[in-house]
């Protein structure tokens, strides 16, 4: 018996990095998981694998900045499954450094990284309850969403408003039977990292350049090491699963003890 069994899920950016590692950790657990990534191509890769290792998965080129989008992507779960229990909001970019942005910058960022979240979450209500009480929805948020972030104000303003967007749907949709958790993942060896080690964007010399800046930031994480995907996808399993039914409002880091 898979953890996940009889579950479906959907994953938003999960042909790549943490969405990916969750993706393959939800279908061998047993869950039918579609893969909703703006990378058509990418995300034919990540079913064919999850199928290769004989789990369930189905792709859906999805541009989660667009309602309509998302919109679709709902209709497809509706038409294939019926019923949603997990709904993982894990598609995030970086936030341009500083303060001084254009207006395309900032609408680009809040887009994906807040907006994608809201009309995800309003428009897959309806499968969820059809799936309560078994229903979760995880976001990602970040430990950016928890402490300032000198680098991007505008990507802790976004992850601060999952924190804020997270604790509203546990306590609207609670009743329901419908769960809400965020998680809050560190320094994660993603090509993400790549931005974040990087803020001012002068673009690391080589792959030496960059993995020493990761060590650099080690250095100030309790654990010494930045997380891997694996690590997120391991958290997203348990609050996808039952053994997270009486949790919801609440957020966890994954960052190794850097935001204690």
């Amino acid at each position: 018996m898979g953890r996940l069994d009889h579950k479906i899920a959907v994953v938003t950016a999960g042909a790549s990095g943490m969405g990916l590692a969750s993706a393959r950790r939800f279908a061998a657990e047993g869950a039918a998981v579609v893969i909703a990534d703006l990378d058509g191509d990418a995300a034919d890769r990540a079913a064919a694998e999850i199928l290769a290792e004989g789990g369930e998965a189905k792709p859906l080129r999805t541009d989660v900045a667009s309602v309509a989008s998302l919109r679709r992507l709902m209709r497809f779960v509706q038409d294939e499954y019926g019923r949603l229990n997990v709904l993982f909001n894990h598609a995030g970019v970086p936030g341009p450094p500083g303060l001084d942005l254009t207006e395309e910058q900032f609408d680009r960022t809040v887009d994906i990284n807040l907006k994608s979240q809201f009309f995800g979450t309003s428009l897959a209500v309806p499968l969820l309850r059809a799936a309560a009480p078994s229903a979760s929805i995880i976001y990602t948020s970040s430990i950016s969403g928890l402490m300032a972030a000198p680098s991007s104000p505008l990507y802790g303003m976004t992850k601060g408003g999952t924190q804020i967007l997270m604790r509203s749907v546990a306590r609207q949709l609670g009743p329901d039977g419908i769960r809400a958790n965020a998680i809050c993942p560190g320094p994660t060896n993603t090509p993400m990292l790549r931005t974040f080690v990087d803020p001012d964007r002068v673009g690391l010399a080589d792959d030496e350049d960059f993995a020493q800046q990761v060590a650099v930031r080690a250095e100030r994480i309790p654990l010494r090491r930045a997380a891997e995907p694996a690590d997120t996808a391991e958290v997203a399993l348990f609050l996808a699963s039952d053994e997270s039914r009486y949790v919801t409002g609440t957020w966890i880091p994954v960052d190794g003890g850097l935001s204690a």
